[in-house]
């Protein structure tokens, strides 16, 4: 079963955390929140771009791996 592991404050970012868990052999899933004929609806609604979903056996791994990779780059972002 997927679970949500990062909340993504725009594309860029879920696309980053998506190839930083492939490097470390997690495989994960990104889900869109934003459509383009809804122009940013969902993100005022839901807070977020959309999310990045992991297997629920990789959950607690993706999740150490993301916090330590946001703080090396110096972002504080909550990922839940």
């Amino acid at each position: 079963m997927l679970k949500r592991v990062f909340l993504a404050p725009d594309e860029f970012t879920a696309i980053t955390i998506r190839a930083m868990l492939k490097g470390k052999n997690i495989e994960s899933v990104i889900n869109r929140f934003e459509t383009t004929w809804l122009d940013g609806l969902p993100k005022i609604m839901k807070g977020s771009w959309g999310e990045v979903l992991v297997d629920e056996k990789d959950l607690e791994k993706a999740q150490e791996y993301i916090d330590e990779f946001l703080k090396e780059e110096g972002q504080d972002i909550d990922i839940k």
